[in-house]
């Protein structure tokens, strides 16, 4: 008996067959997801390149506007004590500017100066709080711009001859008394992108409030339960962080009896320090150097403690040779101000305290 062969086909597919297909299209999507993220990422940072570009050619129209770079303030808009340079005469004066100066920058100053958003009393331009029509400042409407602010820097705060003798000549806000009359300056930024402007805002106790993962200011934008008009207005990057603008300090003058305005007079003479650089600022200096491009600084980052003066003193010569910086934490919101490159493993980088490289994707431009 003659028996005939037959083809049998399978329709659909097996279970492996199935689970090989659901596994490339999640490779597929993984991998289209990290691609999209990195674009999106570098989209980012290109951004905030083209932002901190922008704010140092507004600080070098600034400069030859007003014949000098803006003034450091703090974050309630006050003058900044400024670092004695190099440091006090007494224990170990190395240690003791590397140290404090860290910590002199401004989130404040990019606004106040490149934007002027203060009102008559504080920049000499723009409405008083409250005005009506028939004040006479009623008119001075945008608010933005500036009136020079003198020979101190801050509108007179540093002058306690100002306001009829009620002024502290510590540069708060409240000690300024600026010139109603005279040129308008700026604004030298133009206020187009509304995400690029925020307001920080304070704690029951007075301290500005902190994101507690990043370390970074939280800033707030309208429509947020904590933005106030009232409070001090920063420029941030794309990842909503302030940026910050870093300046060398200016020379002193020697009488300590003589204010420490915002601007320079005179400098101590010493052949045992060098004069003060951006490189002075650890934050600053690249994490990886170009060929031919790395030099060495007169102070040491923190790499080997606290209470060592040697460190790692690798920077740059764009670092040694210019006179501000706008600085951005980068992706991760985070910046290590101690050590230059934060690897893991090193002295005052482990444990705990460890922060995994965070200063590699810092954003920094140098001015001029």
């Amino acid at each position: 008996m003659a028996t005939s062969n037959r083809t049998h086909f399978q329709l659909g597919f097996t279970i492996i067959e199935l689970l090989v297909t659901i596994s490339i299209i999640v490779i597929l999507i993984s991998m289209l997801t990290l691609a999209l993220t990195q674009a999106r990422t570098a989209a980012q940072i290109a951004e905030t390149n083209s932002r901190l570009i922008t704010l140092k050619k507004a600080t070098i129209r600034f400069k030859d506007d007003i014949g000098y770079y803006p003034a450091v303030l703090d974050d309630n808009r006050h003058l900044a004590q400024i670092p004695k340079f190099p440091g006090e005469p007494n224990g170990t004066p190395l240690q003791s500017y590397r140290g404090i100066v860290q910590d002199w920058y401004s989130i404040t100053s990019p606004a106040e100066f490149l934007v002027g958003y203060g009102n008559q009393l504080q920049d000499g331009y723009g409405r008083i709080q409250g005005s009506s029509s028939g004040a006479s400042d009623y008119l001075e409407v945008p608010a933005f711009g500036i009136r020079h602010p003198g020979l101190d820097g801050v509108w007179r705060g540093t002058d306690v001859f100002a306001l009829d003798g009620a002024s502290t000549g510590q540069g708060l806000i409240s000690d300024r008394d600026p010139s109603v009359r005279g040129k308008l300056y700026g604004p030298y930024l133009e206020l187009e992108d509304s995400q690029m402007f925020g307001r920080i805002a304070f704690d029951v106790d007075g301290s500005t409030i902190i994101d507690p993962v990043t370390g970074e200011f939280k800033v707030f934008y309208p429509g947020d339960a904590d933005y106030d008009t009232l409070n001090p207005m920063v420029i941030v990057d794309v990842w909503g962080s302030p940026i910050r603008y870093y300046r060398s300090i200016y020379p002193q003058h020697l009488d300590p009896a003589m204010p420490k305005t915002g601007i320079a007079k005179m400098f101590p003479q010493s052949h045992s320090y060098d004069r003060p650089t951006l490189s002075d600022y650890f934050v600053l200096r690249p994490f990886d150097f170009s060929p031919n491009q790395v030099v060495d600084a007169s102070f040491g980052d923190f790499s080997e403690g606290d209470t060592s003066d040697v460190g790692d003193t690798s920077t740059s010569m764009d670092l040694q040779a210019g006179q501000f910086a706008y600085f951005s934490a980068g992706p991760d919101k985070q910046a290590n101000n101690s050590l230059r490159a934060d690897i893991l493993g090193v002295d005052g980088n482990t444990g705990a305290d460890a922060t995994d490289e965070v200063n590699k994707d810092n954003i920094v431009e140098i001015g001029p």
